[in-house]
């Protein structure tokens, strides 16, 4: 990572831990609101920060964001600051006046949680009206013309979902499906993260969905995946890089605390911005070191002597933690499975020429 340079290219701001839901998979356990959350002074002063540092997309998350009544303040001064932004929503509250809203900002895209059919988002959100709420929201986008995609967590209770799903988001015409995978963080039970097992069936579905892209997009989550036959397949043959928390990517609580990407864990807290500036947070030497100072001997496990370490850095940070309680070894890698099945990987030209940039 020496030659890397660091700058929050993308963050994802929890703008309110308020939500109308209590989610069974929510990551960070989100229901009210935080203590002290910033202000709508300190959240322009912010956006203004993020925008001198060269960032270039925000998306505002929660909770549920639109709870937070300046929400729509915040987007337009994203926007005036030249900077991309994005919305991501349960879909509750949406409504027609909001999705003109959406449009009148600028917002580039709007996504909506969507976890299974009726019965089981119902269940995994803990509310009887969500599943059609959140129809609702991808049709009224729909209607408006506004550019929206479906956000869905996959775990054990909603895997053999998928297909139905996917009929679903296509029949009230969804774009894009971006699917991701449920870790242990928050609220989630571990039972319901997906087994070793499920794991390459997700994969082999995710397959069998790019085939057919014409219908929908399929946008495959940082968590998914990673080298072997499959892995790379799956990213279309370039190389995954892992983890950018720390180095391009930042995630910002609602009542300032920052993090290198907003799904990891409270432990990678890196301060706050109401002791710091986002500025002296990003540029301290002795932050994120986890990503920024990542060598072999950071890794454990199978990632250890894995020969694409230097390249994948044992992939999602957060997926790892919440897995083993390391920062790198993650039993959540393709390449690995097939490794083990006698499976041998063929590499592509970009992937082969990082390698040997490597000496691996």
């Amino acid at each position: 990572m020496n030659s890397f340079k660091f700058y929050p290219y993308m963050v994802v701001w929890e703008i309110t831990f308020a939500c109308n839901m209590r989610c069974l998979h929510c990551g960070t356990s989100a229901g009210t609101v935080r203590p002290e959350e910033l202000s709508t002074d300190e959240a322009l002063a912010l956006i203004d920060e993020l925008a001198e540092l060269g960032c270039t997309a925000i998306t505002l998350s929660g909770g549920e964001p639109l709870l937070r009544k300046d929400w729509r303040d915040l987007a337009r001064h994203i926007k005036k600051r030249g900077v991309r932004v994005a919305l991501i929503s349960n879909g509750y509250a949406m409504t027609d006046e909001i999705v003109r809203d959406f449009k009148e900002i600028g917002m580039a895209n709007v996504g909506v949680s969507f976890d299974g059919i009726e019965k089981t988002h119902n269940y995994i959100r803990q509310n009887d009206e969500s599943w059609e709420r959140a129809l609702n929201a991808m049709r009224l986008m729909n209607k408006n013309e506004m550019s929206f995609c479906a956000v869905s967590q996959i775990s054990n209770i909603n895997l053999s979902e998928l297909d139905d799903m996917r009929q679903l988001l296509i029949e009230v015409g969804c774009p894009q499906w971006r699917i991701q995978m449920t870790t242990c963080t928050g609220r989630m039970p571990r039972d319901f993260v997906l087994s070793l097992d499920n794991y390459p069936k997700l994969i082999d579905k995710l397959l069998e969905y790019q085939e057919r892209e014409s219908e929908i997009e399929i946008d495959v989550g940082e968590n998914i995946g990673y080298y072997g036959c499959k892995g790379t397949k799956l990213w279309g043959g370039e190389p995954y890089l892992g983890c950018y928390a720390g180095t391009r990517v930042a995630g910002i609580e609602s009542d300032g605390k920052v993090k290198g990407c907003l799904s990891m864990q409270e432990e990678f807290v890196e301060g706050n911005v109401r002791d710091s500036s986002f500025k002296e947070i990003w540029n301290n030497p002795t932050g994120f070191l986890y990503n920024r100072q990542f060598t072999r001997e950071t890794a454990s496990g199978e990632c250890r002597e894995c020969r694409y370490l230097p390249l994948c850095r044992g992939g999602c940070a957060t997926t790892s933690v919440s897995a083993t309680g390391e920062r790198a070894n993650n039993p959540y890698c393709i390449y690995q499975m097939e490794k083990k099945q006698g499976i041998k990987s063929v590499d592509s030209e970009v992937v082969s020429k990082l390698l040997a940039r490597f000496q691996v």
